[in-house]
């Protein structure tokens, strides 16, 4: 038996339902489930019984949710109890408070999700916001000798944060700062072979949308972040150029980096297209955010056509990406995304799709200047990747009212192919094929579909194939609460046009959900789904399996 315990986050207390009735609410479920497996011809892949009882319950006082969750099998059973409280947010009108340990989202460039242990507070009235927090985004971890804890050492990091806009008509407008740095006095130890400094860092953003003539959007946000990598590294006796030197105290070690992404889209009855650019400099980095992606631009283009009174749809999405703005890597990575999407429903009986998507990465990797060599132009590796996919799908529906018809192709193809320095390596095509044909009785809710697949994977040495037919029936009972469907599929499984294998699967599934008297006290529902399949070689010398899997579950929610 495990237990566990944990802290969770509590989430806003509204202190409006004081006094009524849904002040306390109680939600949850509880399950039983158990898996019986059978197998023969090779090694089983599972214990021939396992069972698992699940519960979870939710306590929601005032808005705050103390969540209970606990699991029990014949392996291990873990309970989760997360009542020690990480952080409160109580709420009144347009006021809101954050307190304890939880994370707030300014921006992507300055306070972007980090965790802090602190203090925020929020004013939201009429469309406005102006909010600041105060915390400890990182606390002081020794170096300890005995378990040379390297990767944990951290300076106690303390930060502040505001921001403030306003949001109206669809027009807005935000500027948010941030601000954290190291306390140089909260480790007594730090060995050199660490490299670790106390860093500081400053970081704004201005944010804003509008639109014009009702059809035409803007967005743009520009970022500056200014990063000192270490504190105690000599303070610049020169005047800093740039006039960005009024974020931070400027050192031998800081640093100041820019980002911006600009937004804009147009939106009309038959024609849309959105344009987007986004650059972000090498190496920026705000200490408001765990993981950034920096050194890299992109543009985005993404126009669509409404045709027919909206029965002819046409999207196409294409951008480029590239990195190593400033030249000075090792290696330069293009990659270009195009993707296209057309769906046509002429009338209600016709619906017709189709996509395709390329995904294409260039990279080129020069080699690193040595003082007694220098390296020829030939030993530049070039490297392009490419992978093509393709989707289909048709259908049509017909019938009377009282039995419906529906026939269905749906179809994939994928292509995936590299190629370094002008050779080209073996690529793998990917095809999948079903054409289905369903009826329905409307009136006794019984429904049969057949079905054919085809599936086909080539490289440069094997082609497997696997095709076959296969047949789905499906009864409603007793107002849609019971449910019965059973199935089978037979495929023949080939490899470089010889047949291997001969696949049966067989499927059934049963489901029933009670009639209840009162839902407020919950409702139980039951399944059971078995699955079988069994392998029958054709080649001499490779044995026939088996295996049966039929799981039984039952499920109460209140």
């Amino acid at each position: 038996m495990i237990v566990q315990l944990f802290a969770a986050d509590l989430y806003a207390q509204n202190l409006e339902k004081i006094g009524k009735k849904d002040m306390v609410t109680l939600s949850g479920s509880m399950s039983l489930n158990s898996i019986f497996y059978d197998a023969y011809g090779f090694t089983p892949r599972r214990d021939p019984l396992t069972w698992f009882f699940n519960g979870s319950m939710t306590v929601n006082i005032l808005d705050v949710a103390l969540p209970f969750t606990y699991s029990y099998s014949n392996r291990n059973s873990t309970y989760t109890q997360p009542f020690n409280m990480q952080s409160c947010s109580p709420k009144y009108k347009w006021v809101q408070a954050h307190i304890g340990t939880t994370s707030l989202n300014y921006s992507p460039y300055t306070l972007g999700g980090h965790m802090f242990t602190g203090a925020g507070i929020e004013f939201t009235p009429n469309g406005f916001f102006i909010g600041g927090m105060y915390g400890r985004f990182r606390k002081a971890v020794e170096y300890d000798f005995l378990t040379s804890n390297d990767n944990d050492v951290s300076f106690r990091r303390m930060g502040y944060a505001f921001k403030a806009g306003y949001d109206l008509n669809g027009h807005s407008l935000y500027a948010s700062y941030f601000h954290a740095q190291d306390e140089l006095n909260s480790l007594t130890f730090v060995p050199a072979v660490l490299n670790l400094s106390p860093m500081e860092n400053t970081a704004i953003a201005l944010t804003g949308k509008t639109k014009i003539w009702k059809c035409v959007n803007m967005e743009a946000e520009f970022a500056i972040s200014g990063l000192t990598q270490n504190m105690e590294s000599q303070e610049e006796t020169t005047d800093f150029n740039g006039w960005e030197k009024w974020l931070i105290r400027t050192r031998s070690t800081t640093e100041f980096f820019r980002s911006w992404k600009v937004s804009v889209g147009y939106s009309g009855k038959i024609f849309s297209i959105n344009a987007i650019h986004e650059h972000v400099d090498p190496g920026y980095q705000t200490l408001g955010a765990y993981f950034f992606n920096n050194d890299l631009e992109n543009y985005t283009l993404a126009p669509s056509v409404r045709l027919w009174k909206g029965k002819l749809n046409l999207a196409v999405n294409t951008g480029f990406q590239r990195n190593n703005l400033a030249g000075d890597r090792l290696s330069t990575t293009q990659r270009w995304v195009g993707s296209v999407n057309v769906s046509c429903n002429p009338n209600k009986k016709w619906m017709i799709t189709a996509s395709y998507s390329n995904f294409s990465s260039y990279t080129r990797n020069r080699p690193q200047a040595d003082p007694f060599w220098t390296p020829s132009p030939a030993d530049t590796l070039s490297f392009y990747q490419l992978s093509q996919q393709g989707n289909g799908m048709i259908s049509y529906m017909f019938g009377e009212k009282r039995i419906k018809n529906t026939i269905a192709l749906v179809s994939s193809y994928q292509v995936t192919g590299q190629q370094q320095s002008g050779d080209v390596l073996p690529q793998t095509n990917i095809v999948n094929g079903n054409l289905t044909w369903s009826l329905q009785w409307v009136k006794s809710k019984f429904a049969v579909t057949m079905i054919g697949n085809f599936n086909q994977s080539e490289n440069a040495t094997t082609v497997t194939q696997q095709f076959g037919p296969g047949v789905q029936c499906s009864k409603s009972l007793m107002k849609n609460r019971v449910r019965f469907s059973a199935g089978g599929v037979y495929n023949r499984s080939y490899t470089n046009s010889v047949l291997l294998n001969n696949v049966m699967s067989y499927r059934a599934q049963a489901s029933y959900t009670p009639k209840v008297k009162n839902p407020k006290f919950g409702r139980p529902s039951f399944s059971a789904n078995a699955v079988y399949v069994n392998k029958l070689p054709v080649v001499t010398g490779l044995q026939s399996a088996a295996e049966l899997t039929v799981t039984v579950n039952a499920v109460y929610g209140f």
